[in-house]
């Protein structure tokens, strides 16, 4: 075990989960681990929580609890005391899967990377799996895995961001020229009640004006200005879903004539997820998803089951395309599972549609 890993969690009043975080650490089936917690002065139970299982890692767990300007201010804090040749972040809500540092060094041995990352399970309010990050462009950061030395190289956390700083730091190491090297499984689980998806126009906002700042520097497959443009609006899609819905309703309406009836989304990627939450917070009905992954079939997002698009054979509804790419070939594949039958309706562009009457009517 040569290489030592420094794994850093920050938190704040963090009482509720941190023990899952914890306990994933103490779980991991490789060793040669230093655990490092900054916290940000909490007032409830989070460092006695802390103190409970310091014990239980000798001298490998090191923490403190003061004031910081934020969670990245933490991160960097972390960062400059960590030891290890590899270091992850794990927020307190988080947690890592069993062998998820294991497999990460693994790769590091094998491979030259600077940035080694997988994928990240989602995790509802409930404390359920819903999805996964399966495939991901750009990597999950509960999930990456960063070289000290790039670090020292690239820079750390730009603190001036509040919210995506991570997302920041991300498209800084691939303009940079950082080797990345995706693992194809799951490593860490993901709470999707954090800071970005409660503030969320904020986020938005800042996540635009990262994203422009990078375009042309980061490679054109991962992000350009058109690739920017979409993922703005699609964002300020599911912010109006949850502040003004009746717009989004009045363009559905108009797109398919048995709304009431609900929605088939076909894809279940990040675009498939946000329009499931779109419908949802316009009280829209979602039967349930289709996807051509077969590893998808039999879970669900937020009570909506995944199928095989086969079970489009006995449908007869709205069916709205949730894939970045190949419209016309799965409008194709809809329409043949169907037989072409005219009360099934297919529509691919919601976000365009929403924003186009949003700027007719402003």
């Amino acid at each position: 075990m040569s290489i030592k890993v420094s794994v850093i969690t920050p938190c704040l009043n963090s009482e509720k989960t941190i023990r899952d975080t914890i306990k994933s650490i103490l779980k991991q089936t490789y060793e040669n681990i230093e655990y490092i917690l900054v916290d940000g002065g909490s007032t409830d139970q989070t460092v006695e929580i802390i103190e409970e299982y310091r014990p239980m890692f000798g001298d490998r767990l090191q923490y403190i609890s003061e004031k910081d300007q934020g969670i990245y201010d933490a991160m960097n804090k972390g960062i400059s005391r960590a030891s290890g040749d590899v270091i992850g972040i794990i927020n307190s809500d988080d947690w890592y899967e069993a062998d998820a540092v294991e497999k990460v060094v693994n790769c590091f041995e094998k491979s030259n990377a600077d940035v080694v990352f997988g994928e990240i399970w989602l995790i509802d309010s409930n404390g359920n799996k819903r999805s996964c990050t399966r495939n991901s462009i750009l990597p999950p950061h509960p999930a990456m895995f960063v070289k000290r030395n790039a670090y020292r190289k690239y820079g750390v956390f730009d603190i001036s961001y509040a919210i995506a700083a991570d997302y920041e730091l991300t498209l800084r190491l691939l303009s940079k020229g950082a080797a990345f090297e995706r693992i194809d499984c799951i490593l860490s689980n993901f709470r999707t009640t954090g800071i970005s998806s409660i503030k969320k126009r904020e986020c938005i906002e800042e996540t635009y004006q990262i994203q422009l700042e990078y375009v042309g520097r980061c490679p054109s497959e991962i992000l350009n200005r058109d690739i920017a443009e979409e993922l703005y609006n699609r964002s300020r899609l599911l912010y109006t879903s949850r502040y003004d819905p009746e717009m989004i309703i009045e363009v559905l309406k108009r797109t398919f004539f048995k709304l009431s009836r609900g929605i088939v989304i076909f894809g279940t990627g990040n675009w498939g997820r946000e329009l499931h939450t779109v419908l949802r917070n316009c009280n829209i009905e979602i039967p349930f998803f289709v996807d051509n992954d077969s590893k998808k079939w039999g879970f669900e997002w937020e009570g909506s089951k995944i199928f095989s698009p086969e079970i489009l054979r006995d449908y007869d509804g709205p069916v709205l395309i949730a894939v970045k790419q190949f419209q016309k070939e799965l409008r194709e594949q809809v329409y043949r599972y169907t037989k072409g039958n005219p009360s099934v309706d297919v529509y691919d562009r919601l976000w365009e549609a929403v924003i186009r009457d949003s700027a007719r009517r402003s």
